[in-house]
């Protein structure tokens, strides 16, 4: 058993008895558990390149207008499998683009800056640490939210609609720093210091990879010297469209669309008025109207 293993269980042990403690209400038992879990996500994020700056004892940073995340009532998990949500999907989006692409494609491209075989097997490692790095945010995130007793999201289907580098290298940019404002955004809305303590070092790994991903397409990795949050509500739109439709649910949307037809047709087909409007009649028939509609 490594050291890691060790301090995995006994905050495991912590956990139960924080559960099992009759000293204060639940949402201080929460508090309680997320500090215990932010801890352990600390260890765990030790080896997955998730290094944390120590903290500055000079006084309490800034207070920012209020977080962007819409669920006022949300606890630190509800935050949480929001960011695992995005996580999902980028690392769903490395594993299909780094098995479609290789450094080849991305040297052959005009939407790379790569114009050697070396700087673009260099761009291809930099996407695959990327890769490994998105996957380790899920399951970092899927453990925490494990220790919290949350049940974690699961990852979706995806539809990224990517035909060639350009939209592979476009899309990841737009992914990452739609990702790095999400987090930003969200942050405040953590209550458990030791769990956004773990987000912000998340956001800033996303930021980096931001930066990658958007210069070696050619775009400005850093254009504002001030970044600006971005809204749950604003995320999950942007990225719905991402999201591809289960089969089920559309055979679903189907059903109950021939099912309201069918309504229809039972309650009396179209009929003509004096006026030329439509209407239905009691026993289904149509009738003509005077002016022959």
């Amino acid at each position: 058993m490594t050291a890691n293993d060790y301090d995995m269980d006994e905050r495991v042990e912590s956990i139960e008895t924080a559960e099992n403690s009759d000293d204060g209400g639940s949402r201080r038992r929460f508090l309680s558990r997320s500090a215990i879990a932010g801890g352990a996500l600390l260890t765990l994020g030790g080896g997955a390149g998730l290094s944390l700056a120590q903290e500055d004892d000079e006084g309490d940073p800034e207070e920012a207008e209020g977080p962007l995340f819409d669920d006022e009532a949300g606890t630190d998990v509800d935050v949480l499998n929001y960011a695992l949500t995005l996580e999902h999907l980028e690392s769903a989006f490395y594993g299909m683009g780094l098995e479609t692409f290789d450094a080849g494609d991305l040297l052959e491209s005009d939407a790379t800056i790569v114009s050697t075989e070396a700087d673009a097997e260099v761009l291809y490692g930099n996407l695959e640490t990327i890769g490994e790095q998105e996957a380790a945010h899920v399951d970092l995130l899927t453990q925490v939210i494990d220790l919290l007793g949350g049940t974690p999201v699961e990852e979706a289907e995806y539809d990224f609609g990517v035909e060639d580098v350009a939209g592979f290298m476009s899309l990841a940019s737009t992914l990452e720093n739609t990702g790095v404002a999400a987090y930003a955004g969200a942050a405040p809305a953590i209550e458990s210091p030791d769990l956004l303590r773990t987000a912000l070092g998340v956001h800033s790994v996303e930021a980096r990879h931001a930066a990658v991903v958007t210069a070696a397409g050619g775009g400005d990795p850093y254009p504002d010297a001030v970044d600006d949050p971005a809204a749950q509500s604003d995320v999950l739109a942007a990225v719905g469209p991402l999201i591809a439709e289960d089969d089920e649910e559309e055979e679903d949307e189907a059903e109950n669309g021939e099912e309201a037809e069918e309504g229809d047709d039972e309650n009396g087909t179209e009929t003509g008025t004096p006026n030329g409007t439509a209407t239905g009649t009691p026993n289904g028939t149509a009738t003509g109207t005077p002016n022959g509609n």
